[in-house]
């Protein structure tokens, strides 16, 4: 938000009341394992119902391809051999074939129809809790997707503008966000929105924002980008004690690109990226996200990451596209506590 002074009080463990301004730091950080290990550097390679905040274009990745043979079988003459025709040589194209000059097979790839469910949760120093539930649904060429989360940070402490300790103090957040992500060949587009609430020691924020993404494939499968900005056009709504102002969300810019090693240690995935925060570039800058990804077999993975100078390490299995999960760790913004994420995610 636009006063980030309760982030660094509450990494500290100490917070003024007057300054109290959100407790939301996944508009900052965001949600689950997988994004944590690779140093935040995950918008490009998003593909579940996290990718409402990541980057809403990677909704289009919720599908399954399902396959279909068919054999087509004309009597031709000698001069007109099977598949000789403009609309049957269409209907080849781009697909496996075998067959006789008088019938050929056909093996066609279609989208299908798939609902992925996605949890995470995250313990974070000083006993910050984060959470997030989501799903998608295959539509046409993309798919929707909608997820509630939210964050809980209790014993607070709390002074008044001279020092003196006024107590504990508690905050919680609510989000709420729904999306839709659009694909086609090697490009990816999509777009969510968000409505938030907090509650901070007998006071509320109320405010929204709209997340903005694209993933586009350069050259498959060595190399993706994606661009992605968060936060965008709306303000949050304050009221309370204290909240009487009205004030824009901080605006995020982030990029990322994949790079695959070529066979034969195609099992190497590098992340570069970077966020930047619009409303801010003076104050925060940019900070740089890389993550590297090492797959030991088709069932599990290890990452590495670093976000700004915070390193991370996780560790993910695979059954198939069926289930998935990972658990990551990281330090504190102040370096001095690690901080555990946990993630699961299902496809049927």
């Amino acid at each position: 938000m636009k006063n980030k002074l309760i982030s660094l009080f509450i990494a500290a463990g100490v917070s003024p009341v007057f300054a109290l301004a959100s407790s939301a730091e996944f508009l900052q950080n965001g949600f689950g394992a997988k994004s944590a290990g690779l140093g935040n550097a995950y918008g490009v390679v998003v593909s579940d119902p996290s990718a409402l905040y990541w980057n809403p274009a990677g909704l289009a990745q919720i599908y399954s391809e399902k396959r279909i043979t068919q054999t087509v079988d004309t009597a031709r003459g000698g001069d007109n051999l099977a598949g000789d025709d403009a609309e049957f040589n269409k209907l080849l194209e781009d697909q496996n074939t075998k067959g006789t000059p008088d019938s050929k097979t056909v093996e066609i790839t279609e989208r299908s129809m798939q609902t992925q469910l996605n949890t995470s949760g995250s313990m974070l120093s000083n006993g910050r809790l984060l959470y997030f539930g989501g799903v998608g649904l295959t539509v046409g060429n993309g798919a929707i997707g909608a997820g509630y989360g939210g964050s809980r940070v209790s014993a607070i402490k709390t002074y008044d503008a001279s020092g003196v300790s006024t107590g504990d103090a508690f905050a919680m957040s609510h989000v709420a966000y729904i999306g839709y992500g659009w694909g086609a060949g090697p490009l990816r587009l999509g777009i969510s929105g968000f409505a938030l609430r907090e509650d901070l020691s007998g006071s509320t924020v109320n405010g929204g924002g709209i997340n903005v993404g694209a993933q586009m494939v350069v050259l498959p499968p060595l190399l993706a980008v994606a661009a992605d900005i968060k936060n965008l056009a709306f303000v949050d709504k304050r009221s309370g004690s204290g909240f009487k102002d009205v004030g824009k969300l901080d605006t995020l810019f982030s990029f990322s690109m994949q790079i695959q090693a070529p066979p034969p240690n195609s099992n190497f995935k590098l992340i570069l990226g970077f966020t930047a925060n619009l409303d801010k570039p003076a104050g925060d800058g940019v900070n740089l996200n890389m993550g590297l990804a090492y797959g030991f077999n088709r069932y599990m993975y290890a990452m590495l990451g670093l976000n700004g100078s915070k390193p991370a390490i996780g560790f993910g299995v695979n059954l198939g596209k069926t289930f998935q999960l990972a658990v990551s760790a990281n330090r504190d913004v102040l370096g001095k506590e690690f901080q555990y994420f946990g993630e699961l995610n299902f496809s049927f």
